[in-house]
């Protein structure tokens, strides 16, 4: 923050008399398992095709194909997939013969790498890992072992075994996973504690003679989050990725896209139906995104499902936005691939209801319904919830637009009114930031619904950005209220292409903040904001603008993800109007609470700047602050896939002082500014 006595002083007074209240829960987050953000990324399970269940995308046909051994490298007499006595109508999983001796490999999660035979699994030394499989024995008898390797076999882990006998003896003792082992399946599970810091591949060895079948493989650092909490006894999360999230302070999260709630192809849309329930319930689907990978080579796992979301939610303290298909498959890529059959389901068709309308319904009694009276709700509770969750919101498609989606979202949210009034139904505005593509739907909401809250997208320039900082200052508000669902200065939208140089860097983060600023100013209309996409695996890009970049080892904060932070934790639910003229590219925001404001500076030009706020009812002192920025527009926080993060630039401390309800802020040129400020007392 540069103190620079020749830069002439802009006063500004604070209008604490005209203070308005805007949204408490401006700053969310949206997760959509985009770049591996899920499977790859938060779900804890390194295992690449985990259950032997893999459905991957045909990028030439574009259809889905059922791969159930890929990913696996298997050396030995054979291994086929087999669905016989499988543990569900959902599930398969691999049938081994063994003669003397056998080996099972798994890479992990390499992204894009050049091919997926890259050992992508974090190793660190002392650290505790767990392996745990799904075994139905037919004639085995010998025994398994089980250990993290190298790419050259070297050890990684200890290794650790365990004795099978074909008359199911195993040691140590199995657990069942059925309330009776008529079936045979059980659980083995086996610990073994690193050695050396490498990125390893799984290798599970048998020796001995017979056939066994295995399922739902886990191998996972027992560095989770909230491990031993019996309500997360399914799908496990990654902990650094979530206290990375923690620190955002988010007040929603929407889940689970995104274009992929859409679908590609018919049978594609995201049913949340197939991620609940045990694992091995759970059914398998391609990843839309995969269309963006040379094998399509991504399979959604749902090992991490709704019940995993709405548990992160109320872990923490985020509202659950879950978004839903309105049984239209994603209308950009239909016409991108000119697909024409069956990609939307007719609205007066009984599937319609049964299906699409269904799926609404059903989810609502599973967030929020009674055990006793409700199935899925009784589904919740067996899961480890038995309280509700308490979902408030729903969200009707993604980025749908026209009068065939506009018909839809009546008929859904007229169902979801008549058994729910309390739910509030968020209404999709299309795909870009465009005004005049957004307008039929904010004309259907001013005549039909009133008030709700509609999901309007923009990615674009930088430039745009800073210049929409006044976005929306004369919204309607008798009309609805906005939800910025996503957003991201990454230049799509400007005609520029994306890449990961021009993504992400300082440039972008300071347009953002600049708009920012305009959606705190108008947190009486615009209820909720969330920057997008949020994971992204280093080096398998499926999308150049990302907030949080990480690696098997290690998670790598982005230049808007400090932006974000900053404004998300330095946030009241009141505005302060304020009168003077900013200095030019210079943008202010000024909130409270009850005990305290917070006060955002934003420059984006490349001058100096002095801000004098007076009628600041602070209390006089000295208090810390927090600056971000530099002189390179292009400066990006910087990891791949295998190294360390390079934090090039992150928020430093500085400070401020008040004398007699004057805050002087000496910003310097490309800088966003924040500090927090105790009230005065009264009198």
């Amino acid at each position: 923050m540069g103190e620079r006595t020749e830069t002439e002083r802009t006063k500004i007074s604070l209008r604490g008399q005209d203070t308005y209240d805007i949204s408490d829960h401006l700053y969310g987050i949206f997760l959509e398992d985009i770049g591996f953000s899920v499977d790859g990324g938060l779900n804890a399970n390194m295992v690449n095709n985990y259950s032997f269940d893999g459905v991957y995308l045909d990028r030439q046909e574009i259809r889905a194909v059922e791969e159930p051994l890929r990913y696996w490298r298997f050396e030995g007499e054979r291994m086929t997939s087999g669905t016989e006595k499988a543990l569900s109508k959902n599930s398969k999983y691999a049938r081994i013969v063994v003669r003397e001796k056998a080996s099972l490999i798994n890479y992990g999660y390499s992204g894009q790498q050049k091919g997926w035979e890259i050992p992508s699994m974090s190793i660190k030394e002392g650290q505790t890992y767990t392996f745990s499989a799904l075994v139905r024995n037919r004639t085995f008898n010998g025994k398994i072992g089980v250990q993290a390797v190298n790419g050259r076999g070297e050890p990684l882990t200890e290794e650790a075994f365990c004795e099978i006998s074909e008359e199911l003896g195993i040691s140590p003792e199995p657990t069942p996973v059925l309330e009776t082992r008529a079936q045979g399946w059980v659980k083995i599970s086996l610990s073994v504690t690193g050695t050396k810091e490498a990125y390893g591949k799984l290798r599970i060895t048998f020796a001995g003679d017979g056939e066994l079948w295995l399922d739902c493989v886990d191998f996972h650092s027992d560095n989770l989050w909230h491990a031993g909490d019996p309500k997360w006894r399914h799908g496990h999360l990654r902990r650094d990725l979530v206290e990375t999230l923690e620190a955002l302070h988010p007040r929603f999260m929407r889940f689970p896209g995104g274009c992929i709630v859409e679908g590609l192809t018919p049978g594609n849309e995201y049913n949340w139906k197939h991620t609940v329930g045990e694992l091995w319930e759970r059914k398998s689907n391609y990843n839309l995104w995969s269309e963006k990978l040379p094998d399509g080579g991504y399979n959604q796992s749902y090992q991490i499902g709704f019940y995993e979301y709405f548990c992160l939610c109320e872990d923490l303290g985020m509202m659950p936005l879950p978004t839903l298909s309105a049984g239209m498959n994603c209308q950009i890529r239909v016409r991108q691939y000119k697909l024409k059959e069956n990609t939307m389901i007719p609205l007066d068709s009984p599937e319609f209801d049964n299906y699409i309308v269904d799926n609404y319904l059903d989810l609502i009694a599973f967030a929020n319904g009674d055990p006793k009276e409700n199935r899925w709700a009784a589904l919740r509770a067996k899961m480890g919830h038995p309280a509700p969750f308490g979902l408030k919101y729903i969200g009707v498609g993604n980025e749908n637009w026209g009068r065939d989606y506009l018909k839809r979202y009546d008929h859904i949210v007229g169902a979801i009114h008549e058994k729910y009034p309390e739910i509030q139904c968020m209404i999709c505005c299309g795909f870009t930031p465009i005004q005049a593509m957004n307008r039929s739907v904010w004309n259907h909401v001013k005549k039909y619904h009133p008030g709700v809250i509609a999901d309007e997208h923009a990615y674009h320039s930088p430039e745009w950005f800073i210049k929409s900082a006044g976005r929306f200052d004369r919204y309607d508000r008798k009309r609805g209220k906005v939800y910025m669902g996503e957003y991201s200065a990454n230049g799509m939208m400007a005609g520029k292409k994306m890449t990961v140089e021009n993504s992400n860097c300082l440039d972008s983060a300071l347009g953002e903040a600049a708009f920012m600023t305009g959606m705190e100013r108008n947190g009486d209309v615009v209820e909720m904001a969330s920057y997008a996409p949020l994971l992204n695996l280093a080096g398998s890009e499926q999308w150049y603008a990302n907030l949080i970049d990480f690696n098997p080892a290690t998670v790598s904060p982005t230049v808007n993800y400090w932006n974000q932070a900053l404004f998300s934790n330095y946030y009241g639910p009141k505005y302060v109007p304020f009168s003077g003229k900013l200095p030019k590219g210079v943008f202010l925001s000024v909130t409270r609470d009850e005990e305290h404001f917070y006060v955002k500076a934003v420059n984006t030009s490349d001058a100096d700047a002095q801000l004098e706020l007076e009628g600041l009812e602070a209390g006089d002192g000295t208090y810390s602050a927090e600056c971000l920025g530099g002189t390179a527009l292009d400066v990006r926080n910087e990891v791949d896939f295998a190294g360390a993060s390079v934090q090039k630039l992150k928020p430093e401390p500085a400070e401020v002082s008040v004398e007699q309800g004057h805050l002087v802020i000496s910003l310097a040129g490309r800088r966003i500014f924040v500090c927090k400020l105790p009230m005065a007392e009264q009198n």
